[in-house]
């Protein structure tokens, strides 16, 4: 069945609408449906959703620019960030900083906090085997404006203050526990630095000797960055754990801080610190070296800014549209080739479908058409003329006016009104025929001109 559009109908009967038309559409008389046109429609389909979805992703996201400049901002301070659980306890921890000052920072219970605690893995793993969050900057702005849903506090619970991060509270306390959480924030200079966690006796002088039975530097790194904290922003060392049964127990962090600026598609924008971070760890012999947790840093002098870029309304539409109309084309254009080519290539073989010529068409159509009309089957004799047999020669004995008539001027007479009785009769049906195949000769080329 022919598929109509009511619509297009009356507009196609419009002489306005079509002088107007610049696309000439091929009718549905002359169009061809097969299975590889659907399968290639529904390709074409979901490729264009595919590409589609794209741009609009691009539109609303953005991609991001990545780009570096020399840091000139001048900073003395920078804040560090720690939240880490030793498998020791807390009474034979030290922590400490040094610079490359020369300055030897002790870090006080004011600044970091310890809670006794069991050592616990939890979710944590080794850092070559942590998946990091890949946020969007939208994402990552968004996820700094997110507050920890657990109070603030220090020691004793005094509220933290204006540089003090939210650290969650330590879930299952126990004084004097087998094992320590450190958490807290500081302010150290901004140059290279190198945070120590010993033992007491071991590494700097001290009146009290750890015995070596209690030292165990296993630990899990919940939380390590640098300036503002913010929870929801990954970082490389976070929830790692390192473990190790010896008791001299080397743990080397090499981190290499780069100061990074996000900037949004709406122009919010966050100042804070990424870091890369090579871990070692070896084992010493008593009295050849320091047993303990090595966190040496390093401030870049660079400046990376990731900013994201997203395309204006009008680019949008223009791409949106050239890829619509692209593919489309495209894959018309592909249809129509590999249909010439398998024609071509069942002609080679002697097998498929033969191609129909125009003039093949218009001939098989006029004489389907002068078989429908009931022309083709009629005889020399016109209707209302009387019988007679051509081979005797015989006639009625009396003609019209009822006097007799020879039978030769009676078999002129017939055979001259059988001939123009047959002429004009071949004459009706042969111009019929002439008339109706010259036009549709017309329209089949004109058709096919517009369909190329």
């Amino acid at each position: 069945m022919e598929e109509k559009n009511p619509l297009l109908d009356q507009l196609d009967k419009l002489p306005q609408i079509r002088q107007f038309d610049a696309f000439p559409k091929t009718q549905p008389l002359y169009r061809k449906r097969s299975s590889r046109g659907g399968a290639l429609t529904i390709a074409v389909i979901l490729c264009l959703i595919v590409l589609c979805w794209n741009e609009a992703r691009d539109y609303l996201y953005g991609q991001q620019h990545t780009s570096f400049k020399v840091d000139n901002h001048i900073e003395q301070e920078m804040q560090i960030n720690f939240d880490a659980t030793v498998a020791m306890p807390c009474h034979y921890l030290t922590i400490d900083i040094r610079d490359a000052v020369g300055d030897r920072l002790h870090i006080s219970d004011s600044e970091f906090q310890k809670d006794g605690t069991t050592f616990e893995i939890g979710h944590a793993g080794r850092i070559d085997s942590i998946p990091q969050r890949d946020l969007s900057v939208g994402g990552t702005i968004s996820a700094s404006k997110k507050k920890n849903s657990k109070s603030m506090f220090q020691k004793e619970g005094r509220p933290a203050g204006p540089h003090q991060a939210s650290f969650s509270r330590t879930s299952h306390i126990v004084p004097d526990g087998p094992a320590c959480r450190i958490f807290g924030s500081m302010n150290a200079k901004k140059v290279t630095g190198n945070l120590h966690i010993t033992t007491l006796g071991h590494g700097y002088w001290s009146w009290e000797h750890t015995d070596h039975s209690l030292m165990n530097l296993s630990h899990v790194i919940h939380e390590f960055s640098f300036g503002p904290y913010f929870p929801q922003i990954s970082q490389p060392l976070d929830a790692s754990v390192e473990m190790s049964k010896e008791h001299f127990a080397v743990f080397q962090y090499f981190v290499s801080i780069i100061p990074t600026t996000f900037i949004d598609a709406w122009g919010r924008r966050l100042n804070t610190n990424q870091y890369s971070v090579n871990d070692y760890t070896r084992t010493v012999e008593h009295g050849m070296g320091v047993p303990g947790i090595f966190i040496k840093y390093d401030v870049e002098p660079l400046i990376m800014t990731i900013r994201e870029r997203t395309t204006t309304l009008t680019q949008f539409l223009v791409r949106l549209a050239g890829i619509l109309g692209g593919v489309w084309v495209c894959a018309g254009f592909g249809l129509r080739v590999g249909d010439r080519i398998m024609r071509v290539a069942g002609k080679t073989l002697g097998s498929g479908e033969q191609e129909t010529s125009p003039e093949q068409y218009a001939a098989s159509y006029s004489s389907a058409y002068a078989r429908s009309s009931g022309l083709t089957g009629i005889s020399s004799r016109a209707p209302g003329v009387p019988s007679y047999n051509h081979h005797n020669n015989q006639v009625p004995h009396r003609w019209m006016d009822g006097s007799p008539a020879s039978a030769s001027s009676a078999s002129g007479f017939m055979s001259g009104v059988r001939d123009k009785t047959a002429s004009a009769f071949g004459t009706l049906t042969g111009g019929a025929s002439h008339r109706h195949t010259e036009s549709m000769q017309q329209r089949i080329y004109s058709e096919e001109g517009r369909a190329w």
